[in-house]
């Protein structure tokens, strides 16, 4: 886009503007708990090369970063959909999902094409809903749609700061995911339970003695 619009950036200046957006991104997300959208942080990098783009263009190309993962690169998480349907059979199934630059009808989208879509019956995506994990909020919502209280329900997620920390503090209990992202950081608390794939999952409901409540799930594509 920069080229196409005659600036000349090395890539080298185009890729620090882009991690220091990541940065204010972050920041945002982790102290005021909503997920800026695709418009935002590219308007982040473009103040960080200390130039102007016509509305227009920022929108459009806003528009390709929202609809990136719609490729054949990003695929379900080994396992996912089979235990999907077999879970939702004896639970109500709720994603919740910090939607980062895609927007939450981008991601469904990306379900329905994976054939995942129809498993679940409530969706809390941050840009919709005006808050992400771990705002208490996001979760008494979903559990609000799921029909069932946070003793019934089960979080599957796989940060330890939004994850587990906003699912616990909604009285909800909780497994990490950890088989993409390992997160270790002990400055949040740890889950109920650790998987490491998919194939672990109904161990896991079991051992915490959940059969036929509700559980919300945010980690099947990754």
């Amino acid at each position: 886009m920069l080229s196409a619009h005659g600036f000349q950036h090395n890539d080298q200046q185009v890729a620090d503007a882009m991690n220091e957006a990541w940065n204010i991104w972050d920041d945002i997300w982790r102290t005021k708990h909503y997920t800026p959208e695709a418009d935002a942080w590219l308007g982040f990098v473009i103040e960080n090369l200390d130039i102007e783009i016509q509305k227009t263009v920022l929108e459009e190309t806003a528009s390709i970063l929202e609809k990136s993962v719609l490729t054949d690169a990003t695929q379900p998480v080994d396992g996912v959909p089979e235990i999907l349907k077999k879970l939702s059979k004896n639970y109500r199934l709720g994603i919740i999902s910090d939607t980062g630059l895609g927007k939450g009808n981008v991601l469904r989208a990306l379900l329905e094409r994976d054939n995942l879509l129809s498993y679940f019956s409530h969706f809390t995506f941050s840009d919709e809903f005006g808050r992400s994990k771990p705002h208490p909020d996001v979760f008494t919502a979903t559990l609000k749609g799921l029909n069932t209280k946070a003793h019934q329900a089960v979080h599957i997620g796989d940060l330890r700061h939004t994850d587990i920390a906003g699912a616990k503090k909604a009285g909800m209990r909780s497994i990490r995911f950890a088989e993409i992202r390992d997160d270790k950081d002990e400055n949040y608390p740890e889950a109920d339970q650790i998987i490491y794939n998919y194939a672990e999952l109904e161990r896991a409901l079991k051992e915490l003695n959940v059969t036929s409540s509700g559980a919300t799930n945010n980690a099947t594509t990754q």
